[in-house]
């Protein structure tokens, strides 16, 4: 009788082994470092020099709630803010992956679910979404196209994201056609952190990722803060442009905020737009180490099956 070329427990135990494998690098150590928020701004009506003296604030997050999902009232409407997480691993605790603290909000990048990115790179994914306009035809608290808006993020520089991670917000009005995602976010790198403005397209038959501007990040000396802002300065437009600057501990701006040269494009099929505040990851590597060990206890199990054959 021919015999086979492989031995069943070999065959077994490679199959073992590739399951091994994808186990270590899910359980290999994340990134400590978490997404943290010390305010969110929104605004809506008037322009951008009023949105810089506190005028047309329609809510003013500095997460000293209760909760991470509840905020406080939208200027105006009597009506509470809320929030809801998107892409919560499953079986993550969610009080753990979104939490307020001491006036900050907390998000962590490592109990976001898996996913692809609109150019198919994977990576995990946690967003906190403002729940601006549950119901369309009811616009009290919503940002449409129709009127000027912004939002303004502002990240602790004491917490920028590790090599691999980034955090920022980001402006969604894909709800139907999952066009025109806009991103602000910074960027962890091996050699710096960089500020990057981009629009995902996730529609088919070309799905892509346009990168519309970066700025590598360089606090001034005394900075507290990474400003972030996403603008629609002008009503009636499509125009969405990138922001970028510095506060001190008080909340104050260090110098005039940078816009992008560039700008993205929203509204495409959508009559609003949604904010999110956003925290990514890539899948994490295996240190060297637990790859040696193993591969030598493989090693091992292999050397003695064979001996017992």
């Amino acid at each position: 009788m021919p015999q086979s070329s492989r031995h069943p427990i070999s065959q077994i135990l490679g199959r073992l082994a590739l399951a091994a494998a994808v186990a270590l690098v899910a359980a290999a150590p994340a990134s400590a470092t978490v997404l943290t928020a010390n305010q969110l701004n929104v605004y809506r009506d008037g322009t951008s020099a009023d949105w810089l003296q506190g005028d047309f604030r329609l809510l003013s997050d500095s997460f000293t709630e209760d909760g991470p999902y509840v905020g406080p009232v939208f200027t105006g409407s009597g009506l509470s803010s809320s929030y809801t997480l998107q892409g919560l691993a499953v079986g993550a605790d969610p009080a753990l992956a979104v939490r307020e603290q001491g006036g900050t909000l907390l998000l962590d990048p490592n109990l976001g679910a898996l996913s692809a990115n609109a150019q198919g790179g994977l990576g995990r994914s946690l967003r906190l979404r403002l729940m601006t306009n549950t119901d369309p035809s009811q616009p009290t608290a919503g940002l449409p196209r129709s009127r000027s808006f912004a939002a303004a993020l502002r990240l602790s520089l004491t917490a920028m994201p590790d090599t691999g991670q980034s955090f920022g917000l980001r402006l969604s009005d894909g709800f139907s056609n999952n066009n025109d995602v806009i991103e602000l976010f910074v960027a962890g790198g091996a050699s710096g952190d960089t500020i990057v403005f981009r629009t995902q397209d996730f529609t088919p038959p070309n799905p892509g990722i346009t990168v519309h501007n970066t700025a590598p990040l360089a606090a001034p000396a005394g900075a507290d803060a990474l400003v972030l802002v996403l603008s629609h300065a002008a009503p009636d437009t499509d125009r969405i442009h990138g922001v970028y600057g510095y506060a001190d501990a008080s909340g104050a701006l260090m110098g005039d905020l940078t816009t992008f040269a560039s700008f993205a494009t929203a509204f495409d099929g959508e009559s609003f737009t949604r904010v999110e505040l956003r925290a990514t990851t890539t899948a994490p590597i295996p240190e060297p180490g637990s790859w040696a060990m193993f591969a030598a206890g493989l090693g091992l199990l292999l050397t003695r099956l064979r001996r017992r054959g």
